[in-house]
């Protein structure tokens, strides 16, 4: 682990400037009463009181929640409501204690009702369940668990883009990245959202596992090694959809791809290199699409589509992407970049869901709407959530919302001031 900490800081000094202005965030779960298949019990630190968001007003019912975590110590809960646009802390919240100071931790979310907060420094686990009407927490019983293989995750010492943690669209399977021991841990999530321990897959050879990702069906998991604009190449598993053991499929795939994303068809993963003027000094204003290959003995491996890459229509290079999770307002994507000195304007693409193609859409890059480094999904896809954190003084969350039909973002809540910077994750209440 000492090796990585080396290389990782070495490799990133160069960055220090401009990502000291950024605290990034991320997104998806984890268990209960130890790790077996039996339910869980309610305990722990939720109140059950709350209210809707600190001027939800009327009565009206979250259509989100988010949850982010501050550095001093707490996680902090947050309600959008749509029917009257407005994006406030919950009321009454009662904030649990978590570890403080780790900028490596990954709050994520599984089946939308349980939360897991993933603290690797501390190599601390929490889980609580999620009240789908007042979104209070409740810790779940046994939380919080120590997992030694988290201290095994890649020291995030800069806050940029790492995701160590995925589960499957449908919340049943959880996979870790232990990049220091080379190998991919795996879990069953049961009822209640308890986790049973699976196989560990052992990466040597294949890839030193820093990213994860999942295609939009759930049946392949991409891992990927390196900073941005350094990955050294992408490697392949499939899922084994009964106990969500891996199975390697393609290692070594030339490709240099430090974030990828699924679409919800399961036909194409999306990818960008992380080089950027701003971040590493190299340009790369292209993001990539592979097709996915759906039968045979190589189901699952990678091959890039026709016309990939494809160039930003604005020339500016992505430092992250949101892909929308699933089809019934759309098949779009989303670029967030750096300039200097601050964030460019948030870029929209149609994805063609036969040949893999990108459009920009109308109105592209949007210039009415906040900018943002990073962004993520509510599951419904109606809502685009967007975290900046400018020359890290200012954190802050904003709602966008998505048009039906044409990917169009618009805003209508007021951006949120978060008291520090922090990951933060999203769920739909009901």
């Amino acid at each position: 682990m000492d090796t990585l900490i080396k290389i990782a800081t070495r490799a990133l000094l160069s960055l220090l400037v401009v990502l000291a202005m950024m605290s990034l965030v991320n997104c998806n779960g984890y268990s209960c009463g130890g790790f077996s298949a039996s339910p869980c019990t309610a305990g722990g630190s939720g109140n059950g009181s709350g209210g809707f968001g600190g001027g939800g007003g009327g009565g009206s019912a979250p259509t989100a929640f988010a949850y982010n975590i501050v550095q001093t110590g707490t996680v902090n809960g947050i309600a959008f409501t749509s029917t009257n646009s407005t994006l406030a802390n919950i009321s009454n919240f009662t904030a649990p204690t978590v570890p403080t100071s780790d900028p490596s931790s990954e709050l994520v979310i599984a089946q939308k009702q349980y939360l897991y907060g993933i603290f690797p420094v501390s190599q601390s686990l929490y889980a609580w369940s999620i009240d789908a009407t007042t979104g209070d927490l409740t810790a779940l019983t046994g939380s919080p668990f120590t997992i030694a293989a988290l201290g095994g995750m890649i020291v995030n010492t800069t806050l940029t883009n790492l995701t160590g943690v995925v589960v499957n669209p449908i919340g049943t399977f959880l996979f870790v990245a232990d990049a220091g021991n080379g190998e991919i841990l795996t879990y069953q999530i049961g009822t209640g959202g308890a986790l049973t321990a699976g196989s560990t897959i052992s990466t040597v050879g294949a890839v030193q596992p820093w990213n994860l990702a999942m295609d939009g069906l759930g049946k392949y998991l991409y891992v990927t090694s390196g900073i941005e604009g350094n990955g050294g190449h992408v490697a392949a598993y499939s899922i084994n959809q009964t106990t969500g053991a891996l199975t390697l499929v393609s290692a070594l795939l030339p490709y240099n791809i430090w974030e990828l994303q699924g679409e919800p068809t399961g036909q194409f993963m999306i990818g960008i290199s992380g080089n950027s003027l701003a971040l590493t000094g190299v340009a790369d204003p292209n993001i990539y699409v592979f097709s996915i290959q759906q039968s045979g003995t190589n189901a699952g491996t990678l091959s890039e589509v026709s016309g990939s890459p494809f160039a930003t229509s604005s020339g500016n290079s992505p430092a992250n992407i949101a892909v929308q999770p699933n089809t019934t307002n759309g098949s779009y994507l989303y670029s967030f970049s750096v300039g200097s000195g601050a964030y460019n304007p948030i870029e929209g693409y149609a994805l063609n869901s036969t040949s893999g193609a990108l459009t920009a859409i109308i109105g592209s890059p949007f210039s009415g709407v906040t900018s943002a480094p990073w962004g993520q999904f509510d599951q419904s896809g109606d809502y685009l959530f967007i975290y900046g954190d400018l020359a890290d003084t200012a954190p802050q969350l904003s709602v966008l919302n998505v048009a039906l039909g044409t990917g169009a973002l618009t805003e209508s809540a007021s951006t949120l001031p978060l008291a520090t910077g922090g990951y933060f994750a999203v769920t739909d209440p009901q």
